[in-house]
């Protein structure tokens, strides 16, 4: 009797959910269908610590769906004011804005502007003073940053039939993040990973821009960015409990059968946005310091035909994309082995410049002297990259027409057969005598510093004549503020008369102490790079039409759309309500 009275109840409550549900879904599924052309979002991270969205959102109608009346605007979950939001279809104000009773958000009521089936129409909505949103950054080096995830409204795909979307997501964070301090992370499933994108404003606010036209506006993709919590107020930044997220906005639904079934969803669902954060964390934080060390252009890498001979190594360096500290270490010795300057400290890197400087100096190895002529070690780091990037810019520059792939082979080949002279060398004063010939060359292997210590350990090293401008304990004493006149010039490689160190001491002097030397001067190599990528490696904007906003798409659906999280949307439109 107990199991019969227990099928029985089960039957009842599977039989009140289908006549509630499967009517409806069915209704919907006959008259709704519909694609989206362009889809675009301005998320705008405000001084003061809101958050501005703008949507533009182009509805194709099928023939054979129903007129659109309605557009529900899935937000995320934090506080925002119906007031708030402005919204219009084809440039005209929508008839009103309410709350949506199918989604956490608002409905745009088309009125007498409804979309008929086989017609297209474009919504616009801005919402502003959105607050409860950002959450802080919670591992790594940048604990004094602040997060912001966020994922745009999207639509059903019962109802949906979206397919190569013009679809762009556009982050501009506060006015006051620096070029240097922004960080996006990789997108959850878009399918382009990298911002076409990744530069200032016209009024020098930093932006992320990601665009693509394989995307569509039934899948939810996730966004982020990063930046220094000082540039917001200090309440803005607060972890989002989303259990309260429905008494706390002004925006929430009426409380109807269907919010109180649908509430049951984000609930269920609340561990998927938190997995993602935490993974986005990890992920994001890994991929964005890769995206920061690739800083060639891409069209670096079109492939035309042949090698491209005669690069320095040091251009060769930025051909391979070594690290930008292994490139200002290779320009440091090369501008001290041609007697332009000489380390007078090594923590902090401090040099002093020969006058006049010696002739036929590479524009990268000026820029290198200018920078130290600055103080300031904020001002010079900023010469420092201006010169990397004027350096990559003038790789790119010569390899126009050539092959990436062969001329990097054919440099790859120089470096190898350096260090097999190095060591191949009989006597300590022939392997010196290389050494020094091919220095610049040998430090473009990735296994330079296994490969030196292994070379110069085990026996005494003669050491090469400017040695004395490279290291301040093996110099004379001068009492003038310019270059030492006491220290030997470079007319030869090394003689019996230098003087002799183990070679340990010199392996470790050139791996460990010219990466401290540089890392003195630039810091982090991650930011310091990171400045200059902002500026070489944006990938070629995809411009588009619109209006005070780049475009978008929009359409309609049922209400069986679920989401959740702060930063998070999903998004129901329709009619006949």
């Amino acid at each position: 009797m107990v199991k019969r009275t227990k099928f029985f109840s089960l039957l009842l409550i599977f039989t009140v959910l289908a006549a509630l549900i499967l009517p409806l879904r069915t209704v919907f599924a006959q008259d709704y269908r519909f694609s989206i052309s362009r889809y675009e979002v301005e998320a705008y991270i405000e001084t003061d610590g809101t958050l501005t969205l703008k949507y533009l959102m182009a509805f194709d109608n099928s023939p054979q769906g129903a007129a659109i009346e309605f557009v529900d605007l899935g937000l995320p979950y934090a506080d925002y004011n119906l007031k708030n939001i402005s919204a219009w279809i084809n440039e005209e104000p929508v008839q009103s804005v309410n709350n949506s009773a199918y989604v956490h958000g608002a409905e745009l009521a088309l009125g007498s502007k409804q979309i008929p089936p086989g017609q297209s129409g474009v919504v616009t909505a801005v919402v502003n003073g959105i607050t409860r949103y950002l959450t802080p950054y919670d591992g790594g080096d940048k604990e004094n940053y602040a997060n912001f995830f966020f994922s745009p409204n999207y639509f059903d795909s019962a109802y949906d039939r979206s397919s190569n979307t013009e679809y762009r997501m556009t982050i501009i964070l506060p006015p006051a993040v620096g070029t240097e301090q922004g960080v996006y992370y990789t997108p959850e499933k878009f399918p382009e990973t990298k911002p076409v994108e990744a530069s200032t404003t016209t009024d020098g606010r930093v932006f992320y821009s990601w665009y693509s036209n394989q995307a569509n506006t039934h899948t939810e993709y996730l966004f982020g960015a990063a930046f220094p919590a000082s540039a917001v107020p200090s309440n803005a930044i607060a972890a989002v409990n989303n259990s309260d997220s429905g008494s706390t906005s002004t925006g929430t639904g009426s409380g109807s059968l269907w919010n109180s079934l649908g509430s049951l969803i984000p609930c269920c669902m609340f561990i998927i946005p938190v997995i993602i954060g935490i993974l986005g964390l990890i992920f994001g934080k890994r991929a964005n310091e890769k995206r920061k060390m690739a800083y060639l252009p891409p069209k670096i890498s079109i492939e035309g035909q042949g090698i491209k001979r005669g690069l320095t190594a040091v251009e060769a360096g930025i051909l391979m994309e070594q690290p930008v500290d292994r490139i200002l270490t290779m320009i440091l010795f090369s501008t001290i082995k041609k007697d332009a300057v000489m380390v007078q400290t090594k923590e902090p890197l401090e040099i002093l410049v020969q006058d006049p400087l010696p002739e036929g100096l590479y524009p990268y190895e000026l820029g290198f002297i200018k920078a130290f002529g600055s103080n300031q070690k904020t001002e010079r780091r900023r010469a420092l990259q201006s010169t990397i990037i004027d350096l990559v810019k003038d790789v790119a520059d010569k390899m126009k027409g050539f092959s990436k792939a062969e001329t990097v082979a054919y440099y790859k080949d120089i470096v190898s057969r350096a260090w097999t002279s190095v060591e191949s060398a009989a006597t300590p004063d022939v392997k010196m005598e290389a050494y020094d010939k091919a220095l610049d060359w040998t430090m473009l292997d990735k296994d330079y510093n296994e490969r030196t210590e292994r070379t110069f350990t085990g026996g005494p090293v003669i050491l090469p004549r400017w040695w004395g401008r490279y290291d301040p304990t093996y110099r004379p004493s001068s009492g003038g503020g310019g270059m030492a006149s006491s220290v030997p010039s470079s007319g030869g490689s090394s003689s019996p008369s230098m003087p002799q160190i183990p070679g340990a001491d010199f392996a470790a002097s050139m791996i460990n102490n010219a990466s401290a030397m540089t890392a003195s001067v630039i810091g982090s190599v991650g930011d310091f790079t990171g400045g200059i990528t902002n500026r070489t490696n944006p990938i070629p904007v995809t411009s588009s039409s619109g209006g005070g906003f780049r475009g978008g798409g929009g359409g309609g659906h049922s209400c069986a759309c679920a989401c959740a999280c702060a930063g998070c949307a999903c998004a129901c439109a329709g009619g006949g309500r």
